[in-house]
């Protein structure tokens, strides 16, 4: 699982309640790594903020649907307010901020279990 995130509060937070829940957790402070991480990681999930420098939720998610190895993988766009750009993304959820930590960890395992998600 990867976990995007620009603000490092954030991404701490999030990640230590995935893998506090059993996930093994990647980490990226911005969309280009998050890219690169996927990359040359296997990861089933991606939970990822839309404002993001280099590349925000949205670039990323399109950025992935247009690789095919990444393509399958379900991803959790974390947004301030819901635009028509953001609900309008193909293979992602987006959660309004700010994210309730039991609504996130059920959400990553409807994803998980639900056959979308491939290996970690």
């Amino acid at each position: 699982m990867l976990v995007a995130d620009d603000d490092f509060a954030n991404l701490e937070t999030l990640s230590s309640a995935l893998v506090a829940a059993g996930h093994r957790v990647l980490r990226a402070g911005d969309g280009g790594d998050a890219l690169r991480i996927l990359t040359n990681q296997r990861c089933d999930v991606v939970v990822c903020d839309d404002e993001m420098p280099v590349l925000d939720g949205a670039q990323l998610v399109t950025a992935m649907q247009a690789t095919a190895r990444l393509a399958g993988i379900p991803v959790i766009v974390m947004v301030d307010a819901v635009t028509p750009r953001v609900a309008s993304l193909e293979g992602a959820q987006v959660i309004a901020r700010p994210v309730r930590i039991p609504q996130l960890l059920a959400l990553v395992e409807q994803l998980r279990t639900s056959g979308r998600a491939g290996a970690e």
